[in-house]
């Protein structure tokens, strides 16, 4: 690495760690104690533009930037319906409010709360088990992704102890602050991340058409992919099912139904203020999505016509060479004091969804499994104590997952398939005990069990049933209509009770 980006590295990254010290000592002054709303709402007097910040920041981070250039490098311009699709599902939810509105309205702090109130003690906690489970599972590669980005990027040899190491480095830091301030520290930091976030990508993105224009990476594009890489309806990763999957996945359940966004919603101080920031955010939905691929076509179009180390590199990864090109690609075109730059802005975005997901799905587990089952959901103290032990042992697991997961997904689609073992039922439960007075305990349990199915989409378990010819999407459609079809017919073999009703 040269001296320029070490320099860069050390000046950016002191920078960086007394801008986060300095956020976080606001936030704890500005802290009213260890208070459940507190502590799992951000005191739920986030506004409007805080709220955009958190949004983007959580929903933005290393994994999504990495996943979707890896998406651009591997099909196109296709990789772009993506972003498309986010934007639409988010402005739907936007503009209705679907599930935010209502949600913020009860004034649960947790998602699986929810369920305890509308369903039961008993589904609220099976339901946190499915929601903890597909979640943990979901960010299991977050780490590994992490990793490999940044090493490339700094051009150092990814051994196995250097990528280990690494892990456990940005696993512990993120971890750190999170323990402390539980949601506030988490949203203050948001803030800090999202702006170096964006920074990062922009100048990223600026210099780099400066040597690989849009047309060279259309005509790169047109020469090798064809058709297939500019319509994602011919194009073999995707096609019609897949384009439909991600209007449901990548825009309405990332901003309405995935408890990471959705517990931002309720920390917003209003409804109305949930609205504004869901329909501002589509925005950003669809630039964290389309500017990262384009990065990754980028990158196709520059390794197709520059050889040196790493065109190298690239033959040597063989199918992984779609996760590591936009990294190599940054570590060969752009300044030292950039690439130094752009590696802080990079561990910002992944610190910015990694202590999002963590608080999120310790909270759940401290909350809506420990709490009811040990009969303390009115003690705040354990709550909270024992949310700050479960960070660690969350994050533990990130790095032993991250080392023997083998699928043979894109970190995408198995982003997506991981996180549907809860949404596909999710979806289904919130949207039915908030709409439809009908819905009942026997229905809320038959649709978590059936959505379950959504399993089978994971690759070594989908080879393990002989479903390899179903694709992802085909499998989650399947998941999410037997959890209807239960949650329905479950609903009405079973009397309402008043208290029920909502």
């Amino acid at each position: 690495m040269p001296t320029s980006t070490w320099i860069a590295l050390a000046v950016f990254s002191a920078a960086y760690v007394l801008w986060l010290i300095t956020h976080l000592r606001k936030a704890s002054s500005e802290s009213k104690g260890d208070g459940l709303v507190d502590f799992f709402a951000s005191g739920r007097n986030v506004g409007f533009w805080t709220a955009l910040a958190t949004l983007g920041a959580t929903e933005i981070g290393l994994i999504t930037i990495a996943y979707n250039a890896q998406k651009g490098f591997n099909d196109g311009f296709s990789a772009l319906h993506i972003g498309v699709a986010a934007f639409i599902g988010c402005v739907l939810v936007g503009l209705t409010g679907f599930i935010v509105k209502p949600l913020r309205a009860t004034g649960v702090l947790t998602v699986p709360e929810y369920y305890g109130r509308r369903y039961g003690q008993d589904v609220r906690v099976f339901g946190a088990t499915v929601m903890a489970l597909g979640g943990i599972l979901n960010m299991g590669l977050f780490l590994k992704v992490a990793a490999l980005f940044l090493l490339s990027l700094l051009g150092i040899e990814a051994g196995s102890s250097t990528l280990i190491a690494l892990m456990i480095a940005l696993v512990v830091f993120a971890a750190a602050y999170t323990m402390v301030g539980g949601m506030r520290t988490v949203i203050a930091t948001d803030v800090v991340q999202f702006v170096l976030m964006v920074a990062g990508i922009l100048l990223a993105l600026l210099f780099v058409t400066q040597t690989v224009s849009l047309n060279d990476a259309v005509t790169s594009v047109s020469n090798l992919k064809g058709r297939a890489g500019f319509d994602p309806l011919v194009n073999d990763s995707f096609g019609p099912a897949y384009v439909a999957w991600m209007v449901l996945v990548a825009g309405v359940v990332s901003s309405a139904v995935w408890p990471t966004a959705l517990s931002r919603a309720l920390c917003i101080k209003d409804e109305a203020t949930v609205s504004r920031a869901y329909l501002a955010a589509s925005w950003i939905f669809m630039g964290r999505m389309v500017l990262p691929a384009l990065l990754g076509i980028l990158a196709f179009a520059y390794f197709q016509t520059t050889p040196g180390a790493g065109a190298e590199t690239l033959k040597a990864a063989g199918d992984g060479r779609g996760l590591i090109a936009t990294p190599l690609m940054f570590a060969e075109m752009l300044p030292g004091w950039l690439v130094g730059f752009l590696a802080v802005a990079m561990f910002a975005s992944f610190m910015s969804t990694q202590d999002g997901y963590l608080f999120c799905w310790s909270s759940i587990i401290a909350r809506d499994i420990a709490a009811p089952v040990m009969g303390r959901t009115e003690d705040a103290s354990f709550q909270i104590t024992a949310t700050r032990w479960v960070i660690p042992l969350i994050a533990a697991y990130e790095v032993y997952w991250g080392l023997v997961y083998a699928g043979g997904e894109d970190i995408w689609d198995y982003l997506a398939v991981s996180g549907s073992i809860y949404f596909c039922s999710g979806i289904v439960i919130l949207a039915g005990g908030l709409y439809w007075p009908r819905a009942t305990r026997r229905g809320a349990i038959a649709a978590l069990i059936l959505g379950f199915s959504a399993v089978a989409a994971l690759g070594p378990v989908k080879t393990w049933l002989g479903l390899d010819d179903l694709s992802a999407p085909v499998i989650g459609f399947a998941a999410i209509g037997l959890a209807i079809a239960g949650f329905v017919l479950g609903s009405l073999s079973e009397a309402t009770p008043k208290t029920q009703r909502p």
